[in-house]
């Protein structure tokens, strides 16, 4: 199960479609238009209802905070075809999303360790996506991949979560020598912060078998 790592399709998405001008990123959204479901603890949940937010504000809080009331208003706005159009054409062919989901979760789908990698590399190109790669530098910290640096060097861009028994991590490690590429995706967890402890034990081993000293991590986690 691809779990939250879908929401990058998601975000790339919508700004293919922001480039092609058929969105406007800058138009008004009240927290209230974007709705609720009884199954999301969303930090909209902190908003007066009236509060105003952009629409690049509802794409960064759904990378960010893995939010998932943000989440299902965005795939409401572009369509599940749309997003699954995106994840294909940046070469994702093994990714596939739908909609009809279980336990309340936005969105579902299946997805492989080369095809996050795949689309993480797309979405943190500042170029080409703008306001994802933003996100991502700037998103709530987890203590999966990024326990393989220090504290003192590294600058942690990703986002964090977990489903049930689940627990994906994947991450860009730049280096001063080098980078590294790590995914990790699990299922039948029987804690996931276990899981998630030991993803960044074994990429500090990695690392330290490479010599490998970091500069900054990029890591998108699930929830």
């Amino acid at each position: 199960r691809a779990a939250s790592l879908l929401k990058l399709g998601i975000a790339i998405a919508v700004e293919d479609e922001i480039r092609r001008g058929s969105i406007d990123p800058d138009v008004d959204i009240s927290v209230r238009e974007l709705g609720s479901h009884p199954d999301d603890h969303s930090v909209l949940d902190l908003l007066d209802p009236k509060t105003i937010l952009q629409l690049r504000n509802v794409i960064a809080l759904m990378i960010g905070a893995s939010d998932n009331t943000c989440t299902r208003w965005l795939l409401a706005l572009i369509g599940v075809n749309t997003v699954q159009t995106a994840i294909t054409s940046v070469g994702c062919a093994a990714t596939t999303i739908e909609t009809q989901t279980d336990g309340g979760v936005p969105v579902a789908g299946v997805t492989t360790c080369r095809d996050a990698l795949d689309l993480l590399s797309v979405a943190t190109d500042p170029d080409r996506y703008p306001i994802t790669s933003h996100a991502l530098r700037h998103s709530i910290r987890n203590s999966r991949i990024p326990l393989g640096a220090t504290a003192t060097d590294i600058n942690i861009s990703h986002k964090t979560g977990s489903l049930p028994g689940l627990a994906h991590d994947v991450a860009v490690v730049e280096c001063d020598s080098g980078q590294v590429d790590i995914a990790f995706l699990t299922d039948d967890q029987h804690d996931t912060l276990v899981a998630g402890y030991a993803m960044g034990i074994c990429t500090r081993e990695v690392l330290a078998a490479w010599g490998l000293s970091t500069i900054h991590t990029i890591s998108v986690d699930s929830e």
